[in-house]
């Protein structure tokens, strides 16, 4: 792997700081502007929805401006649209701008992942991409690290939530600047009928001439044979993007309905639920969730080449479901759900859980020690935040990155994560109301549920890419829909089960599946292969 390689995917992947940054800042500067503003929690929900508007918006048309613009200029635009839209809210002098303001940078962060997973997937090489891709996510776990902390330094100074806004900006121009020494994509190049400027980015970008010049042959040959599709073929079964968008859809789905996004934007009214009384004490518990978040994402780097994808979404996903089924534990009711008469004018229940404090109590009004109860539901919240890090996190945004044709890959990226902005805007804008309705107990059993369904999902239609060139993966997506792999999986475990000669088939999981072919296994091929 190139030093050039590696410097451009750092460079891209740093937009992830600011994607991070601008979705998590918000849980802090919550708690300064409902009191300036006077908001009620459905301003609230407003507030924090708006920016997923934006996205919702830039998702729809930012594909066809990454196929058409290219990735890097792409990136380099988006950086302006963080800086002003920074700006915008920095200066704010009212609510309304505020809002508008949040959806304005809604559009950079709707783009932001879009441009930089795809621009990552297409100059690595395949036994490091997931290793680069992934850094995209280390960076978004380091934005929101950032802005934990930020919200901790200026939480106590007045107006301080302009600063918690206006600092990004700095970030923005930082990398834009950064972004204008990174090569083009050579698969755009090509795309775009460029082989002589694909071929000296390929010499940057690998190790020796003979490797270029060898994937800009496999690279031509692969594309010249795709289909020019547009978006009306995306649903359609050409190339099997039906079953490509259900894999893609149901990972966006999934990764909101566990819940961790939703309650990243209410941290600290999570954990004022869970027993931290005051706001700076709230805020500083959500430094704990950054850290946890950066370091289970720094594993997740080094092991999803090694583990692979579908593994690592597996184990992510038990011990998610785990962790929030715990909590739920820790956190019975002793008090009705929140109604109009037990509810303060920030929609926050004046009657508690068994750990729970009164959230504008003193500090002489409150024990100076946390309850045991408040300490356990502290450290799942924080093994809930890791497993999501080493799982829906970065191989979400890993497989989207993998599984789409070249032809189509913005515009099909675009479509997903549109879906997963509007899933991302559903939950976020119901949460306080759900929460003030059913209590933190429920809402952790809600989230656990989704996690089990979304475990027979990643078990029986998710694909394992690990180790394989994009040619490959999409060579086999090509030929599978999800119910030939259904039926291959359930015909190995029915052969394996009677111990008799019969059809070895390879599940689209472990590798390219051609027409299946008969032959004749061992007792230790039978069981390999129903695995």
């Amino acid at each position: 792997m190139s030093y050039s390689t590696v410097a451009a995917s750092l460079v891209a992947a740093s937009g992830g700081i600011l994607f991070g940054y601008d979705m998590g800042i918000i849980s802090g500067a919550l708690l300064q502007l409902r009191e300036e503003f006077k908001l009620s929690y459905l301003m609230q929900e407003v507030i924090v929805s708006s920016l997923l508007f934006g996205a919702i918006i830039s998702s729809l048309f930012g594909g066809t401006v990454i196929d058409v613009v290219g990735r890097k200029f792409t990136m380099i635009g988006n950086c302006l649209v963080f800086a002003i839209g920074a700006l915008i809210l920095s200066f704010t002098p009212s609510v309304t701008v505020l809002v508008f303001g949040r959806v304005f940078l809604g559009l950079a962060v709707g783009l932001s992942v879009v441009a930089e997973c795809a621009y990552i997937t297409e100059i690595s090489n395949p036994e490091h991409r997931g290793k680069l891709v992934s850094l995209t996510e280390v960076a978004i776990a380091l934005g929101f690290l950032m802005a934990y902390f930020i919200n901790y330094l200026f939480i106590l100074i007045p107006h301080g939530w302009r600063f918690m806004f206006g600092i990004s900006a700095i970030f923005a121009l930082g990398q834009g600047f950064a972004l204008l020494f990174v090569p083009k994509s050579p698969r755009f190049l090509i795309i775009k009928n460029k082989p002589i400027e694909a071929l000296q980015v390929l010499r940057r970008l690998r190790s020796d001439e003979d490797s270029a010049h060898q994937e800009l042959s496999s690279l031509k040959h692969h594309l010249s044979s795709e289909q020019n599709l547009g978006w009306k073929e995306l649903c359609s079964q050409k190339n099997n993007l039906c079953y490509r968008l259900v894999i893609g859809l149901g990972l966006a789905f999934l990764q909101q309905a566990s819940g961790l996004p939703t309650i990243l934007y209410y941290a600290p009214v999570v954990l004022k639920q869970i027993g931290f009384y005051s706001n700076q004490s709230a805020t500083l518990a959500t430094i704990g969730a950054g850290v946890t978040k950066m370091i289970a994402v720094c594993i997740s780097l080094c092991a999803v080449d090694r583990i692979g994808r579908k593994k690592l979404l597996t184990i992510g996903t038990v011990l998610m479901a785990l962790c929030l089924f715990f909590a739920s534990a820790l956190n019975r009711p002793s008090s009705i759900p929140c109604q109009e008469d037990n509810c303060d004018s920030h929609g926050e229940n004046i009657n508690f859980t068994d750990n729970e404090y009164v959230s504008n109590a003193t500090t002489e009004q409150v024990s100076a020690s946390l309850p045991v109860s408040t300490c356990l539901s502290l450290v799942c919240m924080l093994c809930y935040v890791a497993a999501y890090s080493i799982s829906y996190g970065p191989v979400t945004w890993l497989l989207l990155s993998e599984i789409f044709p070249s032809s189509v890959k913005g515009r099909s990226i675009a479509l997903v994560v549109a879906a997963n902005w509007t899933f991302n805007l559903v939950f976020s804008f119901t949460f306080l109301d759900y929460l003030a309705k059913t209590g933190i107990m429920w809402t952790f059993i809600t989230y656990g549920i989704a996690c089990s369904i979304g475990l027979l999902f990643v078990l029986t239609v998710v694909p394992e890419t690990k180790g394989r060139t994009l040619e490959d993966i999409d060579s086999s997506l090509n030929e599978l829909s999800v119910l030939q792999e259904l039926k291959l999986r359930c015909a190995s475990s029915v052969c394996t089960d009677s111990g008799s000669p019969r059809a070895s088939y390879e599940p689209l999981s472990q590798g390219p599946l051609p027409e299946p072919a008969l032959r004749t296994s061992s007792a230790d091929s039978h069981t390999e292969s129903a695995i």
